[in-house]
């Protein structure tokens, strides 16, 4: 049996290795997972999850790569190895919606909002940024 760092570190190194982590980790998206852990502690699981919400009026997502961590964040949570949230709450709105229908209590938001936290202290060592320039300052 796993315990929950073995499946933390999984996850995490799964989204990082994936096309969305790929995504994440370019010269600008690999700042986005340093910054939701102080929105999350600041704002909330639910205030801060808002990022990933925002749309331009083309409807295409101003903060994908907020967008895209919390939807890997959904993902951990709804892993039935974790148990935090139901199979199949696997994306950000799913996220939501859950933590704010009715009969969902505090305790479940407090518990999505630790795991949370805990997954993230692995993803950001998985995701990286890449070299800022090859020959630079050291």
């Amino acid at each position: 049996m796993q315990n929950l760092d073995q499946i933390r570190a999984r996850n995490a190194l799964a989204f990082s290795t994936s096309p969305e982590g790929a995504q994440v980790a370019g010269q600008q998206g690999g700042e986005v997972i340093k910054k939701i852990p102080p929105q999350i502690i600041n704002h909330g699981l639910l205030m801060a999850s808002s990022y990933a919400f925002d749309e331009t009026t083309q409807g295409q997502p101003r903060n994908l790569g907020h967008r895209l961590v919390y939807d890997a964040i959904a993902k951990h949570l709804s892993d039935p190895a974790v148990n935090v949230l139901p199979a199949g709450c696997d994306t950000a709105e799913k996220l939501v919606r859950h933590l704010t229908k009715e009969g969902t209590s505090s305790n479940e938001l407090r518990w999505a909002t630790a795991e949370a936290m805990a997954w993230l202290v692995f993803a950001r060592r998985f995701v990286n940024r890449p070299p800022q320039n090859a020959g630079g300052n050291r």
